[in-house]
């Protein structure tokens, strides 16, 4: 079996790759591609690290997963290549251990590259919480740092900690699990999401809602598409147009948008307008980036990446472009 990773895979992207929404801390640099190739600038634009690997994520405890020569392995912000390129596959480091694959397998790593767990497993996660989920053959089961077997159960997927909850699904329902290894929530929606600010998105016959970790409903089912709560609000659907709650279930944002993505930084990207173009609001729904992109990003500490007309652009919180390229062999 390949070793399958949750939210990392190595690719390569028009313009630029962008991952911040996974990294634990911010050196302060932000990854950029110009001709096919990925560097990374700071908060003023100015190129600290040449563009010269086939790719690079986000730095996540210091560190970044990057790509050469198919091959990953882990730079600082100095370009100081403190792992070398030897892995198939990879994710960045989170609560000091890298997932790493090598001839099918997976294992963990510090960020000294010494290997601290062997590769023995079909498919493995991050750490999060001092645990990770791994699989070996049909057995799902989490593990600690010492690779020591936490619990496990007759789970067909299993997924990392979030606020001391994880979801695990059994013949196509979901439920989630503590950080005992109890089946709190026995596997009984459709879907469900990661608990995020004390809630957790379920969706059963088609209507989406949230619960407590009592499993209780603070929301409702109701809604044909909704997303996790971030920053306090989530995002809702109804009659194809994009708005927002918060944690009560009220209407914070009347549905209006044709797109809209989470709140981050206390904006969220929307696509509104004449012209269908992509801005942002703040939390009381007003525009404070006039929409002009064809393309948008989330903020991630402070930075966002939008293109418009053939321009990639990082801009700030002010709307105003820190750095832009545009790829003139496309």
């Amino acid at each position: 079996m390949t070793c399958r990773i949750a939210g990392v895979i190595f690719l390569s992207l028009f313009i630029l790759i962008l991952a911040g929404s996974c990294s634990k801390g911010n050196s302060g640099l932000f990854p950029v591609t110009v001709k096919g190739r990925t560097g990374f600038i700071n908060r003023k634009g100015e190129v600290v690290i040449e563009p010269r690997y086939e790719m690079a994520l986000s730095f996540s405890e210091g560190l970044s997963l990057a790509v050469n020569e198919g091959k990953g392995g882990f730079i600082n912000d100095q370009d100081e290549i403190l792992i070398p390129f030897i892995y198939d596959k990879a994710s960045s480091f989170s609560e000091g251990l890298a997932m790493v694959v090598s001839d099918g397998k997976c294992g963990y790593i510090n960020r000294k590259g010494e290997i601290v767990i062997p590769f023995i497993y079909d498919r493995a996660g991050d750490f999060q919480e001092n645990a990770a989920s791994v699989v070996t053959g049909d057995d799902h089961f989490y593990i600690n740092k010492k690779n020591e077997k936490l619990f496990g159960g007759d789970w067909k997927s299993a997924t990392a900690f979030n606020e001391g909850m994880a979801r695990i699904s059994r013949d196509g329902k979901v439920g989630f699990i503590n950080n005992k290894g109890e089946e709190v929530i026995v596997p009984q929606y459709d879907f469900a999401g990661d608990f995020s600010e004390g809630l957790a998105l379920v969706v059963s016959d088609d209507k989406g809602g949230y619960i407590n970790k009592k499993n209780e409903y603070i929301i409702e089912p109701q809604f044909l598409y909704s997303k996790d709560f971030s920053e306090g609000l989530a995002l809702i659907v109804s009659e194809g147009r994009g708005g927002y709650i918060d944690k009560k279930g009220e209407v914070r944002i009347e549905p209006q948008y044709s797109f809209a993505g989470d709140f981050s930084d206390g904006l969220a990207r929307v696509r509104l307008g004449k012209e269908d173009k992509l801005g942002f609001i703040n939390k009381e729904g007003e525009s404070v980036i006039e929409p002009h992109y064809d393309y948008a990003d989330d903020f991630r500490f402070g930075l966002a990446l939008v293109i418009e007309d053939g321009y990639a652009r990082y801009i700030n919180l002010k709307g105003e472009t820190i750095w832009s390229y545009k790829d003139e062999e496309n």
